[in-house]
């Protein structure tokens, strides 16, 4: 019987791709979601009329036990059921494993639901802060899309601070 080496060396090369590809699913765990501990270092980037930029800290505590890499992530904040605004994170963050971590987001308002639902979340002590969207987390070079989904309830002073 005589092989032809080329159509050996092909096969040898995907059969190891494969095998390659098939260890690294088995020892990938689902990634859990991180736990969000609050809001923090709340600046102004730009005012105006229209439209304001605001400039924050999300702080999270990582569950799982490898480190994680975020690419991107975008969505829409509400507070108390009115849309605020959308927000985005366009910096890649090093996430350590069981620890805590600060996402740097940007959320673009908009003035006239800011304004209209300012006075009545101002007289609140608690409001419920609503976060959907997206990242793009990963580990080892390989990322996927990822659902970002919080509701809570956040103490007004701790938010202004």
């Amino acid at each position: 019987m005589q092989f032809h080496i080329p159509k050996m060396r092909t096969f040898i090369n995907q059969s190891v791709l494969f095998t390659v590809i098939g260890i690294s699913l088995l020892s990938c765990k689902q990634i859990r979601e991180p736990d969000f501990k609050g809001i923090e270092n709340i600046r102004t980037s730009r005012l105006s009329g229209t439209q304001t930029t605001l400039l924050l800290d999300l702080h999270y505590f990582n569950p799982n036990s490898a480190k994680l890499s975020l690419r991107k992530a975008d969505g829409f904040a509400w507070l108390d059921g009115n849309l605020l605004g959308k927000f985005t994170v366009d910096t890649l963050i090093r996430i350590p494993a069981r620890a805590d971590f600060r996402l740097p987001v940007k959320l673009d308002l908009e003035m006239k639901n800011v304004l209209k639902n300012s006075m009545s979340a101002l007289l609140k002590t608690e409001v419920t802060l609503k976060i959907e969207g997206r990242a793009r987390l990963g580990k080892a070079g390989i990322y996927i899309n990822y659902p970002v989904n919080y509701e809570g309830k956040q103490n007004i002073s701790e938010l202004l601070k």
